[in-house]
């Protein structure tokens, strides 16, 4: 139930941003287009953008090998079936941050890898978004110390941040906890979304109200935990390719291996970080 309320809250909260018009990203409608002082990392998009197309056809490829069609194919096939694939294999974090990529938070279960975050450090009026908050707040600490950006925590299962901001006066003073969604940014820097299996029906709401405004995503990058052992294949491939239509690139996978080592279950909760391609702002401007 606390993941389907963080669920609610991160929709309500993203579909009350109002940024300026801008045209969908769609692979083919030059999104990525740049001024002459930009083209250094624009190449590198565009590079990037081509190399990611390659794996989407072996994508492809792969479902018509094992298949032949989405449908046919189990996420995580049955112990003792022998099948060489699983739902990741056809997911591969294969976008590179045109800048340096670092894990930020703990090692384990709590840190996420962040692209670029140097081009944040002094960014005035930097805004992180993290629903789903737990007790582990390592995450969300660093940031506030390594920058200017003010972080917005959101829960309903839990009173406040974990004890990596609460027992540290200089860190709190820039972070603020609701238990409920707000409004009033206009975009967000960083989004962490960990919302225990709500985050398909959240992204899929988010999408199609920016699809449908001609707007692109208000974010530039989205730290996201995935939980799929309640999804089919065939679900999670129409999810997946939602995101990629929206500009969303994944360039770092984690899967998160100590709920498959507690339970003895298929590894299906995986981090990936995505940077989002379809807008405007400072890790794709250059």
């Amino acid at each position: 139930m606390a993941g389907i309320a963080a669920g609610v809250v991160c929709t309500m909260l993203l579909l009350a941003y109002q940024p300026h018009p801008s045209l969908y990203f769609s692979r083919s409608a030059g999104a990525l287009g740049g001024t002459s002082s930009s083209l250094s990392i624009q190449g590198k998009l565009q590079k990037q953008e081509d190399v990611y197309e390659a794996m989407v056809q072996s994508r492809h490829a792969l479902i018509r090998k094992y298949g032949p069609t989405p449908e046919k194919l189990e996420a995580f096939p049955k112990v003792g079936s022998w099948a060489k694939y699983m739902l990741w294999d056809f997911f591969p974090a294969s976008y590179n941050c045109p800048y340096e990529t670092e894990r930020v938070g703990v090692l384990g279960d709590g840190g996420k890898w962040v692209c670029g975050l140097s081009r944040l450090v002094d960014k005035p009026n930097c805004v992180v978004y993290s629903a789903g908050i737990s007790t582990e707040s390592s995450f969300e600490a660093e940031l506030v110390k390594r920058t200017k950006c003010e972080v917005f925590g959101f829960d309903f299962s839990v009173q406040k941040f974990g004890p990596e901001v609460e027992n540290y006066g200089s860190i709190r003073q820039r972070t603020h906890f609701y238990p409920y969604g707000i409004s009033g940014h206009t975009f967000i820097d960083i989004l962490k979304v960990d919302i225990e299996g709500s985050e398909f029906d959240t992204l899929t709401s988010m999408i199609k109200y920016f699809k449908e405004r001609g707007r692109p995503l208000p974010f530039g990058q989205l730290q996201l935990e995935i939980h799929a052992d309640k999804i089919t294949f065939a679900q999670f491939l129409k999810w997946w390719e939602d995101l990629e239509e929206a500009g969303l690139r994944p360039f770092w996978t984690e899967p998160n291996l100590l709920y498959t080592n507690w339970f003895r279950n298929a590894p299906s909760y995986t981090e990936y970080s995505f940077l989002n391609v379809g807008g405007n702002h400072d890790i794709i401007r250059g």
